[in-house]
């Protein structure tokens, strides 16, 4: 009798338990509605925007099932924009959800972009969780989760692979992180950082470092719906402005292009952004070192 009472407790706290799903499979199968989009600046939570590097995308879902579910997404995950020419995003949290029947939640999360050359994503964009990242991306990703860097010197380290930005251009105002993520990216590249370093301090001599190409000046390509307010100027690690290129200029309806040189001799051995406002929101940012 007390054994029969052992399986029975047995089998109701097995059929209470909640085993996890993974988030794609759930919005294959119907079980959830989801909303992946860039994240706005302004609304991100003060705590998340303390170090300078914002969490890119956000995340509404809701529960669509009778029951409780639990929702999983492994870092390493390719969120690609549904709109031509746009950088895909690269997972780089481990994604943990739990959700009531019919609950709804919005997140936060940290992707990490993976075409430079591409804009970035905005409010307004929509996204959908693709396929895992290549091997290499992948790796990465799960040491950035695993650590948490979620820094620009860890978007650099992601660059160096997916754009083949040189390794020195990894910087963080860690020296032990700087070098935690050099070492990350050339090993996973099967390089030597040692000569890497070494190299980079011959050719230094004042000689800007780019990991964008030779160019030396970039355009920004964006687009107004009816009008836009639009401010574009250099940004330092902690987000604050360093120089303005433009401020408060009124754009009308169409495609729009601003060129800029990313490159100025005032901001040498720094780490800056460029980023461009539209009506107070943050719609495109790009990093770059000297």
């Amino acid at each position: 009798m007390k054994s029969t009472y052992l399986l029975l407790l047995v089998f109701v706290f097995s059929s209470l338990q909640v085993f996890p799903v993974n988030l794609k499979d759930a919005i294959a199968n119907k079980q959830v509605a989801v909303q992946l989009s860039g994240s706005t600046y302004d609304s991100i939570p003060v705590e998340l925007r303390s170090n300078g590097f914002i969490p890119e995308m956000q995340l509404t879902v809701s529960n669509l099932s009778n029951g409780p579910i639990n929702l999983e997404l492994d870092p390493g995950y390719m969120l690609q924009a549904d709109e031509p020419g746009y950088q895909a995003m690269l997972l780089t949290q481990f994604v943990d959800l739990k959700l009531k029947p019919g609950e709804k939640q919005h997140n936060y999360l940290y992707a990490m972009c993976t075409e430079v050359t591409k804009s970035g994503p905005n409010a307004s964009l929509h996204y959908k969780v693709a396929d895992l990242a290549n091997p290499a991306l992948l790796e990465m990703a799960k040491f950035i989760a695993a650590k948490k860097y979620w820094i620009h010197g860890a978007q650099e380290a992601v660059w160096s692979l997916s754009d083949d930005a040189p390794i020195v251009s990894i910087v963080d105002k860690s020296p032990a992180i700087q070098t935690e993520l050099q070492k990350k990216a050339a090993d996973i590249k099967k390089l030597n950082l040692d000569a890497l370093l070494a190299e980079y301090d011959k050719r230094k001599g004042g000689k800007l470092i780019e990991f964008n190409g030779c160019k030396l000046d970039r355009n920004i390509v964006f687009m107004v719906k009816d009008t836009a307010i639009v401010s574009v100027g250099f940004y330092d690690e902690q987000g604050k402005l360093i120089k303005a290129i433009f401020t408060d200029k009124l754009f009308k309806s169409g495609t729009h292009s601003i060129r800029y040189n990313p490159f100025p001799q005032k901001l040498t051995d720094t780490h800056y952004t460029v980023r461009l406002v539209k009506n107070g929101t943050v719609s495109r940012e790009y990093n770059f070192m000297q």
